[in-house]
C-alpha cells in the first residue's frame, strides 16, 4: 500500500519552500484511508462512497504532458474546463487530489495573455494544449467571462484549505489575479458603472463572421450559453463581485492593503448593482438577463448568483432559493452545486435530497456530479471548513440526529477527522502539525459548550431562516482529539 506522508505532499514538487513547511505530518496516512466516511444513514454513506470512487476515477497522474489533472468537462473529452475545475476543487482536495488542483489552476494562470484579450484557455487537454473543440486560434475560441472570477474564488478556497502560499504568492498566479481585475475588466467593458452599456459581442477579429461560434462566443456574458441576445447576465455580475472580493482577500494576505481596499469597493459596487438594478421587487426575484434591446429577460443564472455568495440580504437569499427550487428541470451541472450550496444556506432537507439522488441521475457520469457530492457531504452536511488565514477550523452538523464520521480529510498540510453524534456532540481530531482554534457550532441557543472539561461561552447568531446557532471557540492542540458538547 502507498503511504501519503502529508496532505501537502501531493504538491511538494512545485510548491515553494515556504509553503512546503505546511506539509509536515508526524504520522503517515495510507492513501486508501484518506477521506473515509461512515454514517448511521446508509444512503448517505452509499452516496459518499460512490462519489469518492467516481471522482478518483477521473484523476490522472501517469505521465501525460499536462501533468496531474482531473477530467472536468464532458466525459471522454480528456480535458479540464475553467468552470468545472473551479467547482470541483474542494471535492477533489478532500479526496487527496491537491497536486491535481494546483497544476490545473497553474495552467489556467500561466496562459492568460493579451493576444486573447486577457482570457486564458477555457479548456486544456491531457496533451497540455487548448482543447480543439473550444479553441482554434487566439482570435477564434469559446470563453465565458465568468471564468476568471471563478478561478480566483476557487484558488482562495484552496489556500484556506491547504495553507499552500503558492495560491496567493506564486508570480504566475498573482499575474493572473492582477490582470483579471484590471486589463480583463477594461478590455471587456465589465466595470460596474459601464457594464450595462456593453455590446453583446466585443473584441471582434478583423474577419468577424456572425455565423461562426468561435467569433460570437469569444467572450460570453454568462455561463448560460443557450440564450441569444444577452449582453450581461446576473451570474456574470455575481461572479465579478466574488472575483473582486477574492482578490481583495488575496491582496490583504499579501500585505497590499491599498489593492484590497480598492477591490472591496469594486466588489461592493457590483453588489449594489445587483440589489438596485437587477432585483425585481414586483415579483420578488432577481432578473437574470439584460438584452441587446436594453430590457431584462428571465432564464437561468440564479444558482450561480447564490454560489458566488453575492447576495447579502436574507429575504432576497430566501427568494433566490425559492426561485431556484421552483424549477424542476435543472441540468446536472447546476444540480451538482446544489448540495454544498443548500447546506451552506441552511436548506438541509433539500440539500439531502440532491446529495442522495445525484448518484442515480441519468447524467451522473458528468465529473462535476461526483466531486459536488463529496463537497456536499464533507463541507456541507458535516460543515467542515478549514481556514489557513485564521489558523482555525469550523464545523456544524446539518444531519439532525444522524451520526456521521469523516476521517483523514487533507487540510492545512495534514489531516482532520470529524465525527458528529446527533446535533449536540462533535469530535474533532487535529493532525495538521499546528494548534488550531475550533469554531464549533450547534443548532439552537446554548449558553456554553463543554470541551476537555472546560466550559466555553458561546456566541449566538441566526441563519437566513432566523434559526439560532451557537458557536464556541475551542482550543485544539496538534495531535489532540476533542469532543465538544452543547449544554
Amino acid at each position: 500500500m502507498t503511504l501519503l506522508l502529508a496532505a501537502g505532499a501531493a504538491h511538494a514538487g512545485s510548491a515553494s519552500a515556504k509553503s512546503n513547511k505546511t506539509a509536515q505530518l508526524s504520522s503517515p496516512v495510507i492513501v486508501e484511508q484518506i477521506a473515509t466516511f461512515t454514517s448511521s444513514d446508509p444512503l448517505l454513506e452509499q452516496s459518499f462512497n460512490w462519489a469518492k470512487a467516481k471522482a478518483l476515477s477521473y484523476s490522472h497522474d501517469k505521465g501525460d504532458p499536462v501533468g496531474a489533472w482531473c477530467e472536468a468537462a464532458l466525459p471522454n473529452r480528456e480535458a479540464f474546463c475553467m468552470r468545472d475545475v473551479s467547482h470541483q476543487t474542494t471535492g477533489a482536495h478532500i479526496i487527496g487530489l491537491a497536486k491535481h488542483n494546483k497544476n490545473m489552476m497553474k495552467k489556467f494562470a500561466e496562459n492568460i495573455n493579451e493576444s486573447r484579450d486577457w482570457c486564458t484557455y477555457w479548456e486544456i487537454n491531457r496533451y497540455d494544449k487548448p482543447a480543439p473543440i473550444d479553441y482554434a486560434s487566439d482570435s477564434e475560441f469559446w470563453y465565458c467571462l465568468n471564468a476568471n472570477s471563478d478561478v480566483m474564488m476557487a484558488c482562495l478556497k484552496m489556500y484556506e484549505w491547504t495553507g499552500d502560499e503558492d495560491y496567493i504568492s506564486d508570480p504566475a498566479m498573482r499575474n493572473f489575479y492582477d490582470r483579471s481585475v484590471n486589463e480583463f475588466i477594461t478590455r471587456w467593458q465589465l466595470q460596474p458603472e459601464s457594464i450595462m452599456d456593453r455590446e453583446q459581442i466585443m473584441n471582434k477579429p478583423a474577419n468577424f463572421d456572425p455565423n461562426y461560434s468561435f467569433h460570437t462566443c469569444r467572450g460570453l456574458a454568462s455561463y448560460v450559453e443557450n440564450f441569444g441576445g444577452l449582453t450581461v447576465a446576473v451570474d456574470l455580475v455575481g461572479g465579478l463581485y466574488a472575483g473582486h472580493q477574492a482578490y481583495a482577500n488575496i491582496a490583504r494576505l499579501n500585505g497590499d492593503k491599498k489593492a484590497a481596499k480598492k477591490a472591496e469597493a469594486t466588489a461592493q459596487a457590483y453588489r449594489d448593482l445587483l440589489e438596485n438594478t437587477w432585483w425585481d421587487a414586483d415579483n420578488n426575484r432577481y432578473n437574470t438577463f439584460w438584452t441587446t434591446d436594453r430590457q431584462f429577460a428571465r432564464g437561468e443564472g440564479v444558482p450561480f448568483l447564490l454560489w458566488f455568495d453575492a447576495v447579502a440580504d436574507g429575504d432576497r437569499i430566501r427568494a433566490g432559493v425559492a426561485d431556484m427550487l421552483a424549477k424542476t428541470d435543472w441540468n446536472v451541472e447546476n444540480q451538482s452545486y446544489f448540495p454544498a450550496l443548500l447546506y451552506r444556506l441552511g436548506y438541509d432537507d433539500d440539500a439531502y435530497r440532491f446529495v442522495t439522488s445525484l448518484p442515480v441521475n441519468d447524467r451522473a457520469d458528468y465529473p462535476e456530479v461526483s466531486f459536488g457530492v463529496v463537497e456536499g457531504i464533507v463541507g456541507g452536511a458535516m460543515g467542515l471548513k478549514p481556514s489557513a488565514s485564521t489558523k482555525s477550523v469550523s464545523t456544524q452538523s446539518h444531519l439532525g440526529a444522524t451520526t456521521a464520521e469523516i476521517r483523514n480529510v487533507p487540510a492545512l498540510g495534514g489531516f482532520l477527522s470529524l465525527r458528529h453524534d446527533g446535533a449536540t456532540s462533535s469530535t474533532l481530531t487535529n493532525d495538521t502539525g499546528k494548534a488550531l482554534t475550533w469554531n464549533v457550532s450547534f443548532p439552537g441557543n446554548h449558553s456554553a459548550v463543554i470541551a476537555n472539561g472546560k466550559k466555553y461561552r458561546t456566541t449566538v447568531s441566526r441563519d437566513i431562516y432566523g434559526k439560532e446557532i451557537s458557536t464556541a471557540a475551542v482550543k485544539l492542540p496538534h495531535g489532540a482529539t476533542v469532543t465538544a458538547r452543547a449544554m
